[in-house]
C-alpha cells in the first residue's frame, strides 16, 4: 500500500537511475565493440553548424566526421560513408546532444535506442490488445534487448530506431483518434522511415471517414513548417543536399527490400521475381484497404496488423530495426492463440518467442555479421510467421462476432 501511494516519487527516481546505469554500461560497450557508426555524421553536422556555421553537407563536416571516427576506432556506415545526407531540418533534432562530448553523446544515443526498443514492445502489446501480467510484460520488454538484430542496432548506434518507434507511436495515437499529435510524428518520421507515408495515408482515410481531418492538416503543415525553417536556417541547403545524395547514391543499387532478398534466392530471375512480388504485395494491401473507412474494432485491427506486416516488406534497406513493426502483428497472433486456447496458447506464445531469439542468435554465431545488411533468415523468418498467423486467424479476427476472451472473466 505504501509503495502504491509513493509511486509518483520513487518510480521516476528508479527510471532515471536505470537510464543513468544503462548509459554507463553503454560507455563500456562502445569502447569494447568498435563497429560502423551512423550516429557520428549527425552529431558532427549539428556540432559543426553550431560552432562554425559549416554546412552539414560540406567537405569540412565530412572530414571532421572521418577524423572523429578514426580517433574512436570506428568505421563510417557503409550506406552514408560518413556523410550527412538527411534533409537539413534533422540537424535541429541533434542540437541538444551535440553539446555533449562525443563518447558520452554516443552512449546516450545508445540508451535512446534501448529505450525505443523497450517502449516499442510495450506499445506493440497495447496495439495488439494482448492481455498479459505485469511480470510477463516486463520480461517480454527486456527480452527485446537480447534479440540479435535489435541488439546489433544498439551496438551500431542505429539512428533509425527512435524514428521507427515514433512511427509506431503515431499509429497508436491515430487509432486512438489523436490525429494532431499523430500527424506531427508521421511528418517527423517521413524521411527516416519512408514506408510510414502509407500508414499516414491509411489513417487519413480512416479518420477522414469520421470527419476528422486533423491528421492530414497537421501532417502537411508540419512538413511545410520544417521546410521553411530549414530554408531560413540553412540557406541553399536543397542544392547541397541533392548533390550529396547523388554523390552517395548515383543509382538505386543501394535499395534492398525484403522482397528483393526473396528474389536473390533465385539468382536466375531475381529482378523479375522482386518486381512481381512487390506488385502483388502492393495490390494485396490496396485490396485489403478497400472500405477501410467503414471498419471498426477487430476487423480494422486485423487489417492494420496486416498493413504493418506488408509495409515491412517495402523497407528500403532491410535493416533489422524494421522488425519492430512486426511486433504488433506477432502479439496479435499471440492474442488470437490465447483467445482460442487460454493456457496452451500462452505456452505456444512464449515458446515461439524464445525460439525466435535462439534461432537468430544461432544465425549470428554462424555469420558473425556486424554489418547493416542482414541475412535472408533474419529478414524473412519473422514476417513469414506473422503473415501465416494473421491469415490463419483471419476469420476469427474479422468475422467472428465476439472474441472468446470477451466472454471470459479473467
Amino acid at each position: 500500500m505504501f509503495l502504491k501511494k509513493t509511486a509518483n516519487i520513487w518510480l521516476p527516481i528508479l527510471i532515471i537511475l536505470a537510464l543513468i546505469g544503462a548509459t554507463a554500461i553503454n560507455l563500456r560497450l562502445a569502447s569494447t565493440f568498435q563497429l560502423q557508426d551512423d550516429f557520428a555524421p549527425r552529431w558532427v553536422a549539428a556540432r559543426e553548424w553550431m560552432r562554425t556555421g559549416a554546412s552539414p553537407y560540406s567537405d569540412s563536416t565530412y572530414k571532421a566526421t572521418l577524423d572523429l571516427l578514426k580517433v574512436n576506432g570506428n568505421e563510417p556506415n557503409s550506406l552514408s560513408q560518413g556523410r550527412f545526407y538527411d534533409p537539413a531540418w534533422y540537424v535541429l533534432f541533434y542540437l541538444p546532444i551535440s553539446f555533449v562530448p562525443y563518447t558520452i553523446a554516443r552512449a546516450i544515443w545508445m540508451t535512446f535506442v534501448e529505450l525505443s526498443l523497450v517502449l516499442s514492445v510495450f506499445l506493440s502489446i497495447r496495439l495488439a490488445g494482448l492481455k498479459i501480467s505485469i511480470p510477463e510484460l516486463l520480461i517480454m520488454s527486456l527480452l527485446v534487448l537480447v534479440f540479435y538484430p535489435l541488439f546489433k542496432s544498439i551496438l551500431t548506434v542505429s539512428v533509425n530506431a527512435p524514428y521507427v518507434f515514433l512511427s509506431l507511436l503515431a499509429v497508436y495515437l491515430s487509432r486512438e483518434r489523436q490525429g494532431t499529435m499523430a500527424g506531427l510524428l508521421f511528418a517527423i518520421c517521413l524521411w527516416m522511415v519512408p514506408p510510414s507515408l502509407f500508414l499516414a495515408i491509411l489513417f487519413m482515410i480512416w479518420l477522414g471517414a469520421r470527419r476528422d481531418g486533423s491528421l492530414a492538416k497537421i501532417y502537411f503543415s508540419s512538413l511545410a513548417f520544417l521546410v521553411v525553417v530549414s530554408l531560413i536556417l540553412f540557406p541553399g541547403w536543397t542544392s547541397e543536399w541533392f548533390a550529396t545524395y547523388l554523390r552517395l547514391f548515383p543509382d538505386f543499387s543501394w535499395v534492398r527490400t525484403p522482397l528483393m532478398v526473396v528474389g536473390e534466392l533465385f539468382p536466375g530471375a531475381s529482378a523479375q521475381i522482386a518486381i512481381a512480388l512487390s506488385l502483388v504485395t502492393l495490390v494485396m494491401m490496396l485490396v485489403e484497404w478497400y472500405g477501410i473507412g467503414e471498419r471498426e474494432g477487430r476487423a480494422f485491427h486485423w487489417k492494420l496488423m496486416l498493413t504493418l506486416n506488408l509495409l515491412y516488406l517495402f523497407n528500403l534497406t532491410s535493416e533489422g530495426i524494421y522488425l519492430i513493426w512486426l511486433f504488433a502483428p506477432m502479439f496479435s497472433v499471440y492474442k488470437y492463440l490465447i483467445e482460442k486456447w487460454h493456457v496452451s496458447g500462452r505456452i505456444i506464445a512464449w515458446v515461439t518467442t524464445l525460439t525466435l531469439i535462439f534461432v537468430h542468435w544461432r544465425r549470428f554465431q554462424i555469420t558473425q555479421n556486424w554489418l547493416p545488411e542482414e541475412s535472408a533468415l533474419v529478414i524473412l523468418l519473422l514476417p513469414m510467421l506473422t503473415m501465416v498467423g494473421l491469415q490463419w486467424f483471419r476469420w476469427w479476427a474479422t468475422v467472428s462476432p465476439k472474441a472468446l476472451i470477451d466472454s471470459i472473466k479473467i
